[in-house]
């Protein structure tokens, strides 16, 4: 659906049909389904992908897994991470039985080969090699664990017999959408680590000494729709940035990196997501030691993201701690609590997290803590709302009648449909100049409001019970169940309504769009606010499906 532009310096803008294509991937992951094609058109294709931070299949859990089998770790989020199309993590110790010991290095990880077949049954696609252990007993050992790694299904990235392979790009098809990636360390005990020419080692790259890899992502962003790149950067247990890995992700996003994931701190850190790409600075610990003493180091999560041809659809992040070496996800209290504390690390950088977990851009400055923060920002996203020039949304605003006309007439038609639609013989309500002229004249086309009645000119206020009577009769003048009767007992401004009008609020609540205040009353003479249109239409678009 092409968009119809609002009149110059208009506080809002876009369509919302692109909302129901947020709700559809909202469906998608949270089982509801029935979003009709009429209104969403065909649907772009997409690819789902999950993403962990650093997995440790040594020490204690080892241990474990000798215990009780290579899924032990993983049987708390294998269903969660079985959702996906691709899944992505950070293999943070060598895998085989060659080799020794680095010596003088503080701690050395080597898994047993068996402890792989976890990975596959967990449903892992790519993992990166590119980090400061894999190398822990040697470049034979390297080479054991590539090995290792690709006999079981499995891509491994950023480290190879040579420098060309350990740099080499590998790309992920589905759908049509090619998700191409790269991975590099930034931390290494020794410049030894690093690949050069016919030396077996990793991809290495420094803040100051970074052209191979921005060559690189250019090179990809020619041959794949999505670059995502993996990073092993940044200091442990910190999580506040560095000023290097700041100014290390501008350059790889400026180079043409679509998502970056980061490894090594260990704890989670906050995600930047500005609405068109993706910075997940750490993801924690997924599948590692429990240490007691640093409860932090058990927190991680699953960063799922679907991406189509041309953008990133939507972030959502799912909680998840570590239990003496078992991963699960977390839900009720310590979820919100997870989900507010990387909430607070992501404002910083520009984003949010509303209550499942989705990530959305911060747009306006006055909407942080505001009761419709995560509508206003999804619709912000999509591109139907716009703010003001300094910045702020300003969401108690009155919205007037020709401003909701416009976004309804767009949430409900193609743009050339509401062009096309002819003028009523006695439509009065604006001349053809006025910016509204179009979303007037459709509406009454329609039938949904009178082409003269005056209560509809453009500049005059919106009421919650215009919105109303507009989405009821949009709907077909739906008629009330018995059980909504109730409503006008407990509403006492519901009593005296005409007919129509009862019927309408009737409607309303019963279909939550509209929702009574503390003092029993409904209100639907009152004006609307920006927040609250914006609210009723999310909730009107959901009706839809």
């Amino acid at each position: 659906m092409t968009r119809l532009k609002w009149a110059k310096n208009h506080p809002l803008a876009g369509t919302l049909s692109s909302i129901l294509t947020v709700l559809l991937s909202v469906t998608l992951l949270t089982g509801m389904t029935g979003v009709p094609e009429a209104l969403v058109g065909t649907q772009e294709p997409t690819v789902t992908l999950d993403f962990v931070g650093d997995i440790l299949l040594a020490s204690s859990v080892g241990d474990l897994i000798s215990r009780e089998g290579p899924m032990a770790p993983w049987e708390g989020v294998k269903t969660a991470l079985a959702e996906a199309d691709f899944t992505i993590g950070n293999l943070e110790c060598a895998v085989g039985t060659s080799g020794t010991p680095m010596p003088d290095k503080t701690y050395t990880f080597r898994a047993d080969p068996k402890s792989v077949q976890g990975l596959v049954e967990a449903g892992f696609d790519l993992v990166s090699l590119a980090n400061n252990h894999t190398l822990d007993f040697g470049t034979q050992c390297l080479l054991e664990t590539i090995d290792c790694v690709s006999a079981a299904g499995i891509v491994p990235i950023g480290a190879g017999k040579d420098e060309t392979s350990a740099r080499a790009p590998h790309i992920l098809e589905k759908n049509g959408i090619k998700v191409g990636f790269l991975a590099t360390n930034m931390v290494v005990p020794t410049i030894s680590w690093a690949a050069k020419g016919q030396n077996p080692g990793m991809a290495v790259d420094y803040s100051a000494w970074n052209d191979n890899i921005v060559s690189r992502i250019k090179d990809l962003s020619q041959e794949a729709d999505v670059v995502i790149i993996l990073i092993h950067w940044g200091e442990e247990r910190k999580t506040q940035l560095e000023d290097w890995v700041v100014s290390m992700e501008k350059t790889l996003r400026q180079a043409g990196a679509d998502i970056i994931i980061g490894t090594h701190p260990h704890i989670l850190q906050g995600i930047r997501y500005d609405g068109k790409t993706v910075t997940a600075h750490s993801l924690g610990n997924f599948v590692f030691t429990t240490r007691a003493d640093f409860p932090a180091c058990q927190a991680g999560g699953i960063l799922r993201i679907t991406v189509s041809k041309e953008s990133v659809q939507n972030v959502q992040f799912l909680p998840t701690t570590i239990v003496w070496g078992k991963t699960h996800l977390v839900s009720g209290q310590d979820k919100s609590a997870a989900l507010s504390s990387l909430a607070a690390l992501s404002k910083p950088l520009g984003a949010d997290l509303d209550p499942e977990g989705f990530v959305l851009p911060i747009s306006f400055t006055d909407m942080w803590g505001h009761w419709a923060r995560f509508t206003v920002a999804r619709m912000s996203h999509t591109g139907v709302v716009e703010g003001y020039d300094d910045g702020k949304f300003w969401p108690e605003r009155q919205v007037s009648k020709g401003e909701f006309a416009a976004l309804f007439a767009r949430a409900t038609a193609a743009t050339e449909d509401i062009v096309s639609s002819g003028t009523p013989e006695d439509f009065t309500l604006c001349q053809s100049s006025h910016w509204a002229y179009p979303y007037l004249r459709y509406l009454a086309s329609r039938e949904l409001i009178s082409p003269s009645d005056q209560s509809w000119v453009p500049d005059l206020p919106c009421s919650r019970g215009d919105v109303a009577r507009i989405m009821w009769m949009a709907k077909g003048s739906p008629t009330i169940t018995e059980g909504s009767q109730s409503a006008a007992e407990t509403l006492s401004d519901l009593i005296d309504l005409d007919p129509q009008s009862l019927a309408v609020a009737l409607w309303a609540t019963s279909s939550g769009l509209l929702k009574g205040y503390q003092d029993n009353t409904l209100r639907l003479e009152g004006t609307i606010t920006r927040a609250e249109v914006c609210e009723m239409l999310w909730r009107y678009c959901s009706l839809l499906w």
